[in-house]
């Protein structure tokens, strides 16, 4: 009776609570799911969802502007207006998308501003965290980024701030996909203690990894190749590079909004081309680019590239005057980014309030958590001994499992290590047997077969007696394969010169009776590995072969080695009758596959059989070395 009145005050304290927590989120609300759906389009550039949500607004000023906001981005022809005046009286979520148009007017129409369109997308910034709007945020954040990326900052380190805000609040793949691709965009400094190739493999694995699986009609794909084609360039792998620079201005020209990639990417084509020293190429990927770019920028980089072309060309002339011209270009850019950077100094004070309104929120935030706990402070207290009563004595229930589980872990730790140490035991004998009958038949018994072969031979006898022939024959033949059960029993690891040759050899032994056809294939195996490891590898393979050989009925067998940084991966495959993996595990011996497996444990490895009935076998071991 005791226990059911605890757990039905419990369930009633529970339910009490959930009410008021409620209660409490839907108060301090802002009803800005609609707003997130609207930003979560215009992040994948779904302008007909985007316009969806944006009809769905209650307000009609919030409507409006949204709307035309997305035909700015989305450029169309009637979003060609003037900026929009902001007024102190409206809603935080009309700021929000009035700053979004004026930075966004500025950024595209009216490059001469470009310090305006930052204070605009800080503005933004501001709004979004003052209405918690977190697609809002997370769609200014990148705003802002591509602003620095492209036109604003030499050298400057004012996007560090921009990007770890990103990474705080990014919530979906999307998210991740665009912390990426700015993050590899804009910050290019390599670590000096890192070699540059690998720096490059390390931003493609980057790349990769967070676009697998990424389906083709993502519409950051395009950046994807983009990044991917400019790793591959410093990494001078010239063709890998064009063929994903191709790739994005395929892309691009489905998606309305990579107008300014397009321009990017045909100019890489083309300066690839170039450095391909395929100058017709070159030049026609380069009057491309001239067609549809319109920036400063955009022109120093084709007329630089012009100059290059022409004096490859060797019409040093038009060469000479189109350098010249791109020189001209660089000082008025020099003298732009200089300007820039100062003016961006100057609105540092509005960003460093931006952060301190960040912190403000967090604290109000806080403290309206403070509130809530406060108020359910009293209600909370009268459940507090119920509940602490039984969470001491669910607490001792669980540490007396707890204990349970941790003698029986600690006897099967010991079964580990007592079997562990009985393969050890086991294989440093086995090694010692066979080390003993290697010397036994190498010292004694081929000592004495060479011994009585040369008394032989002195024996004055007919030497063409067929019979004599015969014993000579034979007595040969006995002493050959002394030797040889000698060698075979003998390590073969140490006297051949390591794991791989001593596989070959045994694989050349085994393809000399043309019974079954071994091949030995490695990659990256070319340093010698510690003795006893290799010693342990060799005798695995040996008793794999000698399964094949024995149980498979195979013409061919095949093992592969390839040597990863630390870790060694083995194949061994055969195309003989195969095995029931299940039936052959329930028998005692196993065909050594138990045996084999705990070896490979001991090594601190991992060991996986594939086998299908008529099909062959394949098994995998990786192994650390």
């Amino acid at each position: 009776m005791k226990e059911f009145v605890t757990q039905h005050m419990l369930r009633l304290f529970k339910n009490i609570l959930i009410s008021l927590i409620a209660i409490f989120c839907c108060s301090f609300s802002n009803n800005n799911e609609q707003q997130n759906s609207f930003f979560s389009s215009l992040k994948i550039f779904d302008f007909d969802q985007a316009y969806f949500h944006a009809n769905n607004f209650e307000s009609d000023s919030i409507k409006y502007y949204s709307l035309r906001f997305v035909d700015l981005i989305s450029m169309k022809e009637k979003a060609k207006q003037k900026v929009v005046a902001l007024t102190e009286d409206e809603s935080i979520n009309v700021r929000v998308v009035k700053n979004l148009i004026n930075g966004y007017y500025y950024a595209q129409h009216d490059q001469t501003r470009l310090i305006e369109a930052y204070k605009h997308f800080s503005l933004a910034l501001k709004s979004s965290e003052e209405a918690e709007i977190n697609d809002a945020k997370i769609f200014t954040l990148v705003a802002i980024l591509h602003l620095l990326k492209n036109e604003i900052f030499i050298g400057s380190t004012q996007y560090e701030f921009y990007l770890d805000y990103l990474k705080d609040i990014k919530s979906d793949k999307t998210d991740d996909i665009l912390h990426t691709l700015y993050l590899l965009a804009i910050s290019s400094k390599e670590d000096a203690n890192v070699e540059p190739s690998k720096e490059y493999d390390r931003k493609l694995f980057v790349l990769d990894s967070v676009f697998e699986k990424v389906p083709e009609n993502n519409p950051y794909k395009a950046r994807y190749f983009f990044e991917k084609g400019i790793q591959y360039k410093l990494k001078k792998s010239l063709e890998k590079a064009l063929i994903n620079f191709t790739k994005t201005t395929t892309l691009c020209s489905v998606i309305p909004f990579h107008r300014e990639l397009r321009i990017k990417a045909n100019w890489q084509i083309s300066n690839t081309y170039y450095l391909l020293n395929k100058i017709d190429s070159a030049q026609h990927y380069l009057r491309k680019t001239k067609e549809i770019s319109k920036s400063l920028t955009d022109s120093f980089y084709n007329e630089r590239l012009q100059a290059w072309i022409l004096y490859k060309e060797k019409d040093f002339s038009a060469a000479f005057e189109t350098l010249d011209n791109s020189i001209n270009m660089e000082y008025k850019l020099g003298a732009k980014s200089n300007t820039l950077e100062s003016a961006i100094l100057a609105v540092e004070n509005e960003t460093n309030k931006l952060k301190l309104d960040k912190l403000r929120l967090d604290n109000r935030r806080k403290t309206n958590q403070n509130y809530l706990i406060l108020a359910l402070a009293a209600l909370m207290i009268g459940g507090v001994t119920v509940f602490f009563f039984q969470q001491n004595t669910t607490k001792k229930r669980k540490l007396a499992e707890q204990e349970t589980q941790l003698e029986q872990q600690k006897v099967e730790t010991l079964l580990k290590e007592q079997e562990l140490l009985s393969i050890d035991a086991m294989i440093a004998g086995q090694e010692k047997e066979r080390q003993k009958v290697a010397n036994e038949l190498h010292d004694d018994l081929g000592s004495l077969m060479a011994t009585v072969k040369l008394h032989f031979d002195n024996v004055k006898v007919d030497q063409k007696d067929p019979a004599m022939k015969n014993a000579q024959k034979l007595l040969d033949h006995a002493y050959q394969k002394i030797r040889g059960m000698a060698h075979a029993k003998n390590s073969g690891v140490m006297a051949n010169k390591g794991l791989l040759s001593a596989v070959k050899n045994m694989a050349k032994t085994i393809n000399a009776t043309n019974a079954l056809k071994v091949t030995v294939e490695d990659f990256g195996l070319a340093d010698r590995m510690e003795n006893s490891l290799e010693l342990s590898i060799f005798r695995i393979i040996q008793e794999l072969v000698a399964n094949i050989i024995k149980h498979a009925k195979a013409s061919k067998a095949s093992i592969h080695f390839t040597q990863h940084e630390d870790k060694l991966n083995i194949i061994v495959e055969d195309n003989g009758q195969g095995f029931d993996i299940s039936a052959v595990k329930r028998l005692a011996n196993g065909m050594g596959l138990g045996t084999i497996e705990k070896r490979i444990e001991h090594l601190e490895g991992s060991f996986t059989v594939d086998s299908v009935l008529g099909k062959g076998t394949s098994i995998l071991i990786d192994i650390p070395v």
